[in-house]
């Protein structure tokens, strides 16, 4: 489960039922913590994406003996985490079953070019992405969904959640939009809500029916 920019590795925790619903479902829930990195290996700074596609699952799977089979592992997120959830699941649909984003960043560069960004987290994005905040393909979701519909990968079931008065109910939209014309099994949840965690706790139930809607 991977949090937001303005979080750390103890705010799903701390904030939602999590722990609950892992022991419901019988699950092993981990948390690790990118800073505000989006997930993403950084052009000035740490490989915060490798660290969480490789290095933390390995570390994990020797630690505590989890089960490695693709079919039984799963990747969420919110916000910034909602991207690096729905990267890591398109970048290695092999791994992943499923993966789900509550009010994620489905569009990156309309996220760099947003005018109402605060120029702290413009200079972060910079740290990030580069000085001209450039996106490669292999950080753009739409560019992965379309490799992967390409090469003819397997494909992980998808669930994007999102608030109406979200700020970024718009990239939600498109995003479920373009991707409802794709081969991937996408679901799309919209309801009342914002930006914050009440919404989030709320769709944590619709986040582990789904992950678990075939477990019972």
């Amino acid at each position: 489960m991977l949090h937001g920019a303005g979080d750390n590795a103890s705010t799903w925790h701390r904030l939602t039922t999590v722990e609950l619903y892992a022991a419901r479902y019988g699950c092993t829930v981990i948390m690790p913590q990118v800073n505000r990195s989006y997930y993403t290996d950084m052009e000035y700074g740490l490989d915060y994406f490798h660290y969480v596609t490789q290095e933390l699952p390995a570390f994990c799977s020797r630690l505590f003996k989890l089960n490695n089979d693709p079919q039984h592992t799963y990747i969420t997120g919110l916000s910034m985490g909602g991207y690096g959830a729905l990267k890591a699941a398109l970048t290695y649909p092999d791994r992943y079953a499923k993966a789900v984003s509550l009010s994620g960043v489905t569009d990156i560069q309309q996220r760099l070019r947003d005018p109402k960004m605060e120029s702290g987290m413009a200079r972060e994005m910079q740290a990030v992405f580069g000085t001209e905040l450039l996106v490669k393909p292999e950080q753009d979701l739409y560019a992965l969904a379309a490799k992967r519909i390409e090469e003819g990968a397997k494909l992980p079931a998808l669930l994007c959640c999102c608030g109406t008065e979200d700020p970024f109910i718009g990239m939600n939209r498109e995003f479920a939009d373009h991707m409802r014309s794709t081969p991937f099994n996408f679901e799309y949840v919209e309801g009342p809500g914002t930006h914050d965690w009440f919404f989030w706790e709320e769709h944590l139930k619709t986040t582990f029916e789904f992950l678990f809607d075939d477990k019972n």
